[in-house]
């Protein structure tokens, strides 16, 4: 069961950064400039929590990971190590942050929200069937 859930966080992790990147270039490009990033965050929010929720108990499924058990748990939280790793790879590669800098922008508004959606995303696993 371990290897299931370590093959089912990498595909929700590969998943949901790809879905997530393409929101936040939407978020970035549109939303930001014409309506301020705290609300282009909350926008962006809807369909990505929207996604994780859809999402986690289909791949867990796919993957033969049991409802309730702790493989779902491990699905979420190395999906979760694999997301905050790539994260703050991408964020040093594109705007040149430090990983200090990253963890920094939990203390805005925006921060809390994208916090609140990790902690949807490391649960939701487990919490779905």
């Amino acid at each position: 069961m371990i290897r299931r859930s370590f093959r089912a966080g990498a595909v929700y992790f590969l998943l949901l950064y790809v879905i997530g990147f393409l929101l936040g270039a939407t978020r970035e490009l549109l939303l930001a400039p014409r309506l301020g990033v705290m609300v282009a965050s909350a926008i962006e929010a809807l369909p990505m929590l929207a996604a994780i929720f859809h999402f986690a108990p289909l791949i867990a499924r796919r993957f033969g990971v049991p409802p309730k058990s702790g493989g779902r748990l491990l699905m979420g939280v190395f999906g979760l190590v694999l997301l905050i790793g790539a994260e703050i790879a991408m964020t040093r590669a594109m705007r040149g942050l430090s990983p200090e800098e990253w963890l920094a922008h939990f203390a805005s508004i925006e921060g809390v929200i994208y916090a609140a959606l990790l902690a949807c995303f490391a649960a939701m696993p487990w919490l779905r069937r």
